[in-house]
């Protein structure tokens, strides 16, 4: 949800294609609110918060997730860009090299904001050897590391992404990925080391939501990135405190199940293919409201069309295992 936010209203351009009412400053509260949001560590932390535990239960299912994940990648390409060579037929398909390089998520052209789909593929694949190291060396060793790799990673990007490393791929990969293990470690310590259990103490919940809107509204008052890694932890350890009525923790579980379906999804509407149509709505209410309900009914249809594909193919594996009996 934080990154549909983001994509919608994080370019003055985008953001004056609506009808704005609210100004702080001179400047248009949905512009400043995306400050708060930062999706990328948020699921890069969580992920290794998840992928710690799962892999100290002994996990059998690593290689199943990720070819379930690129599974659904290309389904999603395959409608996508089917639909976009229509609508763009200047960018879809393009050469064999541009249908090779988004079918492996090594250069996501069709859809740039697949660019954290490969270095989080590494980080899955390399995580049990992440996690060994994490329960072997100094937790303050670990994060005092991953940190200063973050910040070399990000000053790499910041200061020749555009000048080499985005049309670089070989080079720019193994960055990205130093510039997510930092969150994904931390997530991690956080599992092996229980940073986040003050949530077996209710008696916080009473002000929970109260600190929560104060460190969210400290966050939009910096343009900087430098602290969003202390402001993406201290959300997570807050909200876990906040009390939620059940209609809400129903909704965001049941919108988590399609979250990196809207992830890949989303930005074929409000950038590459439909950008017009989605800000024709003209109010950020109206324009966001439509988003998320476009992409989770797409990827209502993509789950569905999947599991056609999955049902079939397990039958056509047990007609086989009955014939060779």
């Amino acid at each position: 949800m934080m990154m549909l936010f983001l994509h919608l209203f994080n370019h003055i351009s985008n953001v004056q294609l609506c009808s704005i009412y609210l100004y702080i400053n001179d400047e248009p509260l949905v512009y400043i609110l995306t400050r708060m949001t930062n999706p990328v560590a948020f699921f890069v932390m969580l992920s290794g918060y998840g992928l710690y535990a799962t892999w100290k239960k002994g996990d059998k299912h690593r290689w199943a997730r990720i070819i379930t994940l690129v599974l659904h990648y290309w389904l999603i390409l395959l409608i996508f860009v089917s639909i976009g060579m229509s609508v763009v037929p200047s960018k879809y398909p393009g050469t064999w090299g541009n249908i090779v390089q988004n079918l492996t998520a090594y250069n996501t052209t069709y859809n740039s904001e697949h660019w954290f789909l490969f270095p989080y593929i590494l980080l899955a694949l390399s995580s049990p050897f992440l996690f060994r190291v994490c329960d072997k060396v100094n937790k303050f060793v670990v994060i005092g590391v991953s940190y200063i790799i973050y910040l070399v990673t990000c000053f790499l990007i910041s200061r020749y992404g555009e000048t080499y490393l985005f049309t670089h791929m070989l080079v720019y990969h193994p960055i990205l990925y130093g510039s997510l293990l930092f969150n994904f470690l931390v997530g991690a310590l956080a599992c092996k080391n229980r940073w986040l259990k003050l949530y077996e103490h209710p008696k916080v919940n009473r002000w929970a939501w109260g600190i929560l809107v104060l460190v969210c509204v400290v966050r939009c008052c910096f343009e900087t990135g430098a602290f969003h890694n202390l402001y993406v932890y201290m959300f997570i350890l807050i909200w876990l405190q906040a009390s939620r009525p059940m209609w809400l923790k129903s909704f965001l579980m049941h919108l988590g199940k399609h979250s990196m379906n809207i992830w890949l999804i989303h930005s074929f509407f409000c950038y590459h293919i439909f950008h017009g149509w989605i800000y024709s709505f003209k109010y950020p209410v109206l324009i966001y409201g439509m988003l998320l309900l476009i992409s989770y009914l797409s990827s209502c249809l993509i789950n569905f069309v999947y599991g056609i594909g999955e049902k079939a193919f397990s039958s056509v594996l047990g007609m086989n295992g009955m014939q060779k009996r």
